[in-house]
């Protein structure tokens, strides 16, 4: 596994190990890496009885193109 320059944070190769997109996503185990990027996490908590009462993520995987 190789480790980003500031060696903070270790990614790896996808020579290593293989890598699965979210068109390829099934239900069962799977031998692979999900490789996404996290734009928006929002968390809804109820003050009161400090529960989560919502989770949202917006993710994003390494096929998608933006034609802006």
């Amino acid at each position: 596994m190789a480790t980003k320059a500031n060696g903070k944070s270790p990614v790896s190769s996808a020579s290593e190990e293989k890598m699965m997109l979210f068109k390829d996503i099934s239900l069962g185990p799977h031998e692979t890496q999900l490789r996404f990027r996290l734009i928006h996490f929002w968390e809804a908590w109820n003050p009161i009885k400090k529960t989560i009462i919502g989770l949202e993520m917006i993710l994003i995987d390494e096929q998608v193109k933006l034609n802006l």
